[in-house]
C-alpha cells in the first residue's frame, strides 16, 4: 500500500484535518520508506551543488591535467556521487564530514552556486537524524588507551593532593608531547626507558622531601625574575606601600638556619636612598638600605653600590613565602607630572630605580630537625610511641595502606601492602629507622606503574560483548582527572567504592561539588590553556628593537594570561552561558591591563571584575590581549594566524595545513607609501593553490585589524594606512570589524557550542575523537539547549554522554 506524505495545507483544507492526515501517513509508511523519500528530496541539492565538483571521475584521476582545485579534490577523496543517500548509516565517516562543511557555511566554496541557508541547514539536519540513528542501532563509544600516563601537570598534582606537597615539576620531568591539541592523550603519552630514570629520580626526590629527611649537602635554589618584569608598582601578594620583588613559596627540607641573598640590578649609583625589605611568612627579618656614597664617610656607605644582599635567618621546615620587595619612596615633584615609563627597561622621570633580579635560598645550616610540616601530617597519621617491632609493623601498614588507596584510586589489595611492606622492612633489617623505611617504601609507591599510569581494562565476566560500561572507580578516575588533573579525593573514591556513581544524581551533585572545589582551576589552566593556545603567550618573544618592544613586558604577559584565565573561570564557577566566552560585557583588569586597553579608573596590581560599556571592542575572548597577541608576529599583526584560531577554535571547521614553500610576505618599507597588509597579502589570493583556503582563512582576521599585535586599539595601521575590517564568512555573513564579526558568529550559537563541547570531550577522554563520536555531540547540544548552553550543563553532560562512562572493549 503507497501512501504519499502530505504537502502544507491548501486554502480550504483545515489545519487539524492535515494533521491528522499527517499522522495517519506516518503510521502508515514504513520507517525506510520514509527515509527513502527524505534521501530522495535531498539526492536533487546534492547533484546540483556539490557532485560537480565532489565526483568520482574528478577524484579518481580522469579529468585531465590537474588542476589546484582538483589535487585538493583528490586529496580529500570525497566522491558524493557514489554515496547512497539511503544508507547514510554505511558511511558515517563521510557524511559526518559534510555535516561539518554544512554547518560551518565552508561548502559550497565561496564563489560557487550556493543552496539557500534553509535548504542547507535542513539537509544538514536530516543527515544528523540519519547518522544518529545509525549509531543508536550500533552504539561505538570509542576506545581510551588502556594504560594511560600521568603526565606532568597531573603528576604534580597527584603529589600535591596525596603528599601536601607541591613539587617544581618542571625541574624533575620533561615536557610532555601533545596530540589533538593537549597534552593529556593517552596514545601520546609512552614511556621510554630515560623517561623512566626520570620517575625514579622524581620518586626519590619527593619522597625525601614529604617525609623530611635531610639533603645530602647544602644546597642552593635560585628564583630569577624576567629582565622584562616591572617593578614600580606593588607585586600581588606583597605589602602594600612596596614597589617590585617577588614573593617565592620555597620548602625548606630541615628546621635550620639559611641564606637569603638577593641579586639586585640597576642598583649601583642610585641618586636617592631605597629601603629593601626581606620578609618570611611576612614577617620581616632584615630591612637593607641602599644608599648613595657618603662624601663625608670617604665615599664609603654599607650598600652603597651593592649588587646582592644576603642574610641568614632560621626558619621552620616546611613550605614558607619568602618576600622581597622595596619599600615605595614618595613621588617626586616631577614624577607627578611624567610618570614612570611602563615597559622596566626605561626608567622614569628621574632615571632608573633598582630591582630585585633573583633570590637564592641556601642551607640548611645547623639543622634541627625534619620538624612538624603538612607532608609528614599527611604520611604520619600514627607514630609508633615505643619500639616495639610489632607496633611499629601496625602503624606502618596503617600508614602505606592509607597511601596506597589513595595514590592507586582503588582499594588496596594484600599484594598491593604486602609489596610496599617489603620495602620497609628491607629498611628496617639494613638498620634504618621507622621513617627511613616509610620513605623507601613510599619511593617505591610513587614509581608504582599503578601510581604512574590509569589503567582501563575490560572486566573478566564481558562475555564477548564489544562495549561495556566503566566501573565506578574508573568512572572517578576519568572524573578527577577530567576537571582536577588529579587523583580522586577520599569523597569521590568513597562514592565509587560503594558504587553510588552510577546514580544519576550523585553523579550530578559530585560534579557540582568538584567544580565549586579549588583544584577545578585546573580545568582553567590545563583545558583552557591548550584550548585556546594561552600557553603559546609565554614562547611570544619581542626582541629589543621590535616596533613593539617598548610597549609589552613581562607584566603585560602575566596580566594578558590572568585576565583570560579569570575570565574562563568566570563563565565556568557561575554556570554561565558558553556563548559569553565571546559576547560576555565584562572582564577581569589591573592596571597594567586596563592602561594598555585605555580603560580608566582601574588602579593596583589585583585584578577585579570591570564591567565594559555597551559599544566595547573588548567583550568576549576577541577583544582579549592574550589572544591577539599570541596570533599576532612580534612585528605585526597577522590576519592569518587570527583566522585560522577563529576558525579553528571558535567555529571548529580549521583549515588545512599550508602548501609548502609559501614566500613570506615582504615586511620592509621600502617606499614612501607603504601598502596596506590586505593589499600585500592579495598575493596569497591570487595564487590559485592559495585562493581557496585564503578566502575563508583571511576575512575573521581581517576583522581583528583594528588591533595592532599586541591588542592596543588603532584606526590606522603602522604605516598611517586606514584600516579596512570588513569581510565575509564562509558562510556568507558579510561584516565590518570585530562588533559584527561578534554579532555573527553569536547568531548560530550552537556552532561555537559545538566547538566547545567537541574540545571537552578530547580533553575528558584523553583521545582524539572520530566520526563515532559526533552522535554523542549533538545529544550533548540538544540536552544543554533549552537552558541556554550552560558552562556547568555542558560538563555535566560530557560526564553522562556514552564516550565518557562506556568503553570499547577491543580496537
Amino acid at each position: 500500500m503507497r501512501v504519499s506524505m502530505p504537502r502544507q495545507p491548501t486554502l480550504g483544507v483545515s489545519r487539524e484535518l492535515f494533521a491528522a492526515f499527517a499522522f495517519i501517513a506516518s503510521v502508515l509508511v514504513p520507517a525506510d520508506g520514509v527515509r527513502a523519500q527524505g534521501a530522495a528530496a535531498h539526492r536533487e541539492l546534492l547533484d546540483r551543488y556539490c557532485v560537480t565538483c565532489h565526483n568520482e571521475r574528478l577524484v579518481a584521476g580522469r579529468g585531465g591535467a590537474p588542476s589546484p582545485l582538483v589535487s585538493q579534490l583528490r586529496a580529500i577523496g570525497l566522491t558524493l556521487d557514489t554515496l547512497d543517500l539511503a544508507a547514510v548509516g554505511e558511511r558515517p565517516d563521510a557524511w559526518e564530514n559534510v555535516v561539518r562543511k554544512l554547518r560551518g557555511g565552508m561548502m559550497p566554496p565561496a564563489g560557487r552556486p550556493r543552496p539557500d541557508e534553509a535548504a542547507a541547514l535542513e539537509f544538514a539536519a536530516w543527515l544528523e537524524g540519519e547518522l544518529d540513528r545509525a549509531a543508536a542501532a550500533r552504539p561505538d563509544p570509542g576506545r581510551t588507551a588502556p594504560l594511560h600516563r600521568l603526565n606532568r601537570a597531573e603528576y604534580r598534582n597527584a603529589v600535591r593532593d596525596l603528599l601536601a606537597l607541591e613539587v617544581d615539576v618542571d625541574a624533575l620531568l620533561p615536557a610532555d608531547d601533545s596530540s589533538y591539541g593537549f597534552d593529556n592523550i593517552g596514545t601520546a603519552l609512552r614511556m621510554s626507558q630515560s623517561l623512566l630514570e626520570r620517575y625514579l629520580a622524581a620518586a626519590r626526590t619527593v619522597s625525601r622531601a614529604a617525609v623530611g629527611s635531610p639533603p645530602p649537602a647544602v644546597v642552593g635554589e635560585t628564583y630569577r625574575l624576567a629582565t622584562d618584569l616591572q617593578q614600580h608598582d606593588r607585586m600581588d601578594r606583597l605589602p602594600f606601600g612596596t614597589r617590585g620583588g617577588a614573593l617565592v613559596t620555597h620548602l625548606f627540607p630541615q628546621e635550620a638556619e639559611y641564606d637569603i641573598q638577593v641579586e639586585l640590578g640597576r642598583a649601583r649609583n642610585v641618586s636617592v636612598p631605597y629601603r629593601l625589605e626581606i620578609a618570611v611568612d611576612g614577617a620581616q627579618v632584615e630591612v637593607v638600605t641602599l644608599a648613595p656614597p657618603d662624601p663625608d664617610a670617604g665615599g664609603s656607605t654599607p650598600y652603597a653600590n651593592a649588587s646582592s644582599v644576603t642574610v641568614r635567618v632560621p626558619v621552620p621546615a616546611g613550605p614558607h613565602d619568602v618576600g622581597v620587595t622595596f619599600f615605595r619612596n614618595p613621588a617626586a615633584l616631577v614624577e607627578q607630572v611624567r610618570l614612570p615609563f611602563q615597559n622596566p627597561r626605561r626608567g622614569g622621570a628621574a632615571g632608573p630605580i633598582p630591582i630585585v633580579s633573583s633570590i637564592t635560598v641556601t642551607g640548611p645550616y645547623n639543622p634541627r630537625g625534619a620538624g612538624e610540616t603538612p607532608s609528614r601530617a599527611r604520611i604520619f597519621r600514627c607514630r609508633p610511641a615505643g619500639a616495639e617491632p610489632d607496633e611499629e609493623d601496625r602503624c606502618a601498614s596503617s600508614i602505606l595502606s592509607s597511601l596506597a588507596r589513595i595514590a592507586y584510586r582503588r582499594p588496596v589489595t594484600d599484594d598491593d601492602l604486602d609489596t610496599l611492606l617489603g620495602f620497609y622492612t628491607d629498611e628496617r633489617l639494613a638498620g634504618g629507622s621507622f621513617e627511613a623505611g616509610i620513605e623507601l617504601a613510599l619511593r617505591w609507591l610513587l614509581a608504582s606503574p599503578d601510581f604512574l599510569f590509569r589503567v582501563e581494562a575490560p572486566p573478566p565476566d564481558l562475555a564477548g560483548a564489544d562495549v561495556y560500561r566503566i566501573s565506578d572507580l574508573e568512572l572517578a578516575s576519568r572524573l578527577s582527572f577530567f576537571l582536577w588533573s588529579s587523583i580522586p579525593d577520599d569523597a569521590l573514591l568513597r562514592a565509587a567504592e560503594e558504587n553510588r556513581l552510577s546514580d544519576p544524581a550523585e553523579l550530578e551533585r559530585q560534579v557540582r561539588r568538584m567544580l565549586a572545589d579549588p583544584r577545578a582551576v585546573a580545568l582553567t589552566r590545563n583545558f583552557a590553556g591548550q584550548w585556546l593556545q594561552l600557553r603559546n603567550l609565554a614562547d611570544t618573544a619581542v626582541r629589543p628593537g621590535d616596533p613593539y618592544s617598548l610597549a609589552f613586558d613581562e607584566s603585560l604577559r602575566r596580566g594578558m594570561i590572568r585576565e583570560t584565565e579569570l575570565f574562563f573561570d568566570s563563565i565556568v564557577r557561575e554556570n554561565r552561558p558558553a556563548l559569553e566566552l565571546l559576547t560576555a560585557g565584562y572582564t577581569f583588569l589591573n592596571e597594567r591591563v586596563a592602561t594598555h586597553y585605555g580603560v580608566p579608573n582601574v588602579q593596583g596590581s589585583h585584578f577585579r571584575r570591570v564591567a565594559l560599556p555597551a559599544g566595547s571592542p573588548r567583550r568576549g575572548l576577541l577583544g582579549h590581549g592574550s589572544v591577539l597577541t599570541l596570533t599576532s608576529h612580534a612585528i605585526r599583526t597577522s590576519p592569518v594566524l587570527r583566522g585560522k584560531w577563529i576558525l579553528n577554535n571558535v567555529l571548529g571547521t580549521p583549515p588545512p595545513d599550508p602548501p609548502p614553500n609559501v614566500p613570506a610576505l615582504v615586511d620592509r618599507k621600502t617606499q614612501a607609501k607603504t601598502a596596506t597588509l590586505r593589499e600585500r597579502m592579495q598575493a596569497h589570493r591570487d595564487n590559485p593553490a592559495c585562493a581557496a583556503c585564503h578566502a575563508m582563512i583571511d576575512p575573521a582576521g581581517f576583522a581583528l585589524e583594528n588591533f595592532d599585535a599586541i591588542g592596543r586599539w588603532r584606526v590606522v595601521d603602522e604605516s598611517f594606512n586606514s584600516i579596512d575590517a570588513s569581510g565575509i564568512l564562509p558562510d556568507g555573513t558579510a561584516f565590518d570589524g570585530v562588533a559584527e564579526l561578534r554579532a555573527a558568529l553569536a547568531r548560530r550559537p550552537e556552532r561555537f557550542v559545538t566547538t566547545m563541547t567537541e574540545k571537552l570531550l578530547t580533553y575528558a577522554l584523553g583521545r582524539g575523537l572520530t566520526h563515532a563520536d559526533m552522535p554523542a555531540v549533538r545529544r550533548i547540544l540538544r540536552e544543554t539547549a533549552d537552558g541556554g548552553y550552560r558552562s556547568q550543563s555542558i560538563i555535566l553532560s560530557v560526564v553522562r554522554s556514552d564516550p565518557f562512562q562506556l568503553r570499547r572493549a577491543r580496537s
